[in-house]
């Protein structure tokens, strides 16, 4: 069971739906590119000829409508956010959430890594690192379990990760509530009911009923 939800591969294959519309691999055709420079201009002017502002806000869209469960429209839009402003953080996170959904690892792994590289926002860098630790579990999770250097590489990645999160932001819940499941997913079983201990005193709404049965079974809960 992933950490994040899948979503149909339909469309995956369109220009549009790739991100940043497979460049530089792929060469942008010359009226694309003079569309391009079309869709910039007039969007840009609803915001004062600001590009950055323009590219946040095509990225909030974008982000409507992922958690929809619409990628393609999603990728629409990050790919739009992306060209206003290759500089902005939001559209890579995008691109990293997009393809972590679409399970292609090695995709999600480059776009969040840029993503970290480039963002000026310390509220959201928690939930970017959350993100990025998440496609390293799933990538591990993934992996058959006679893989057992290879799987503990990537859960090692996903660790490094959920700390440097819950580190930057220690009231963050989905972190603790993400690693605690990780945690359990690697078999430490008694760390992973030390995440749980931090949640309930942070937001036990955050808490799955189911994941704490599963996680009872294997291992009581200490002190319990």
């Amino acid at each position: 069971m992933p950490i994040t939800g899948c979503a149909s591969l339909s469309n995956e294959r369109r220009v549009d739906n790739i991100p940043m519309y497979g460049q530089p691999e792929l060469m942008r055709e010359e009226y694309r590119r003079q569309s391009d420079a079309v869709f910039i201009k007039d969007a840009a002017a609803g915001f004062e000829g600001d590009r950055q502002k323009a590219s946040a806000a095509w990225a909030k869209e974008a982000e409507a409508y992922l958690d929809a469960g619409n990628l393609h429209f999603a990728m629409r839009r990050y790919n739009q956010s992306w060209l206003l402003d290759p500089n902005n953080y939001q559209p890579y996170m995008g691109f990293g959430r997009i393809t972590l959904a679409r399970r292609e690892y090695e995709e999600a792994f480059k776009h969040f890594k840029r993503a970290i590289e480039l963002i000026d926002d310390p509220y959201q860098k928690p939930v970017l690192l959350t993100n990025t630790a998440a496609a390293y579990h799933n990538k591990a999770n993934s992996l058959d379990g006679r893989e057992v250097q290879e799987r503990g590489k990537y859960f090692s990645l996903a660790n490094s990760y959920f700390e440097e999160s819950t580190e930057l932001d220690p009231s963050y819940p989905n972190a603790w509530a993400s690693w605690a499941y990780s945690l359990y997913k690697q078999g430490k079983y008694k760390e992973s009911w030390l995440k749980v201990a931090k949640l309930r005193e942070l937001a036990p709404q955050f808490i799955s009923k189911e994941f704490i049965g599963e996680l009872s079974k294997v291992y009581p809960e200490p002190g319990a």
